[in-house]
């Protein structure tokens, strides 16, 4: 009797050919091909969407490491007129002068730039002493898109035969200078952190009250 219950419980189909278990309990006994068959599809689909998701990551990864810098350039710069012209200040005494400059931020690229705000500071030309500044605000320059933005700079100038050579009638020659930090978005997932900067030597004319030289 041992026997014969130690060979059913060994062997399903022996237990069902004398009886001893029903026909759902033998199917039940053997693997089933359903749940192999789903567990290898969802070990493919698995592996499937992983490999598209680093396929997706190391394109956009690619195309940020091929964005170009954005540009800041300064277009133009005068001198405001003033109710007491140039030639009537005292040649011993310091001035104020109102400068009105003209920058444009240009977007090469086909995403949106997001900058923070920076100042724009005027400096004699041969020396880091400031003679005046304007603030730019933060703002986003979007894909392709080029900014003009107008400043107005209110500078104090010293003596006026101090600044003014000889060779140069009433010609003061100046830097303008800017550091702007942003960051380029793409799908608000990958942003490239970058740093522009402007540097221009500016010729003012104070007869003209345009400028006579212009380099960046």
């Amino acid at each position: 009797m041992s026997e014969i219950m130690g060979n059913s419980l060994s062997n399903p189909a022996g237990r069902y050919a004398n009886n001893y278990i029903s026909t759902e309990e033998l199917i039940a006994g053997f693997p089933s091909r359903k749940k192999e068959e789903k567990s290898s599809k969802c070990l493919v689909y698995t592996l499937a969407i992983f490999v598209l998701m680093l396929l997706i990551w190391l394109i956009l990864a690619f195309v940020t490491s091929r964005l170009a810098d954005p540009k800041i350039e300064l277009k133009s710069a005068r001198l405001k007129h003033n109710t007491n012209s140039y030639s009537n200040i005292s040649t011993t005494s310091s001035f104020n002068v109102t400068m009105l400059l003209r920058i444009t931020f240009t977007n090469p690229n086909f995403v949106s730039f997001h900058y923070g705000k920076s100042t724009v500071s005027m400096v004699y030309e041969n020396s880091s002493e400031s003679v005046g500044s304007s603030k730019l605000k933060a703002g986003i320059l979007e894909a392709k898109e080029t900014k003009d933005i107008k400043l107005t700079v209110h500078a104090r100038f010293g003596q006026k035969n101090v600044l003014v050579k000889p060779n140069l009638s009433d010609m003061l020659k100046l830097r303008s200078y800017a550091k702007l930090s942003g960051s380029l978005h793409m799908l608000k997932v990958f942003r490239k952190t970058t740093t522009i900067q402007m540097s221009c030597t500016i010729n003012l004319n104070f007869t003209s009250f345009f400028n006579q030289y212009f380099q960046c």
